[in-house]
């Protein structure tokens, strides 16, 4: 999606969308000079309009709860090729794995 049709899409002026590249917020393609935007740059946008139209969080805590949010999205991608190389031991290194997650969980808990 083109950069007026972020804009349009969201109702926001470029100057917000300046400011929320500027502040690392928003990191959109750049093709031949021109912004373009994903579906998950417009999620992005939908929760940063929530906390600061919605919610009344300021600079600082957007700021914050995006840094959370990338460090969330990292850590489930990490989660997930644990998983996947999990999957690819033998039974016997699985078994021994889920047991000692088991383990972990139920200390945990």
């Amino acid at each position: 999606m083109n950069d007026l049709e972020f804009r349009r899409t969201l109702k926001i002026d470029v100057t917000v969308v300046d400011v929320w590249i500027e502040q690392g917020w928003l990191i959109p393609e750049a093709h031949d000079g021109d912004r373009e935007f994903r579906d998950d740059d417009v999620a992005r946008a939908r929760l940063i309009l929530d906390l600061t139209r919605d919610m009344g969080v300021n600079e600082a805590g957007v700021d914050l709860i995006m840094d959370l949010v990338d460090q969330i999205h990292g850590l489930r991608g990490t989660v997930r090729d644990m998983l996947g190389a999990m999957e690819q031991q033998d039974d016997d290194v699985r078994r021994r794995l889920r047991h000692k997650l088991d383990a972990l969980s139920a200390r945990a808990g």
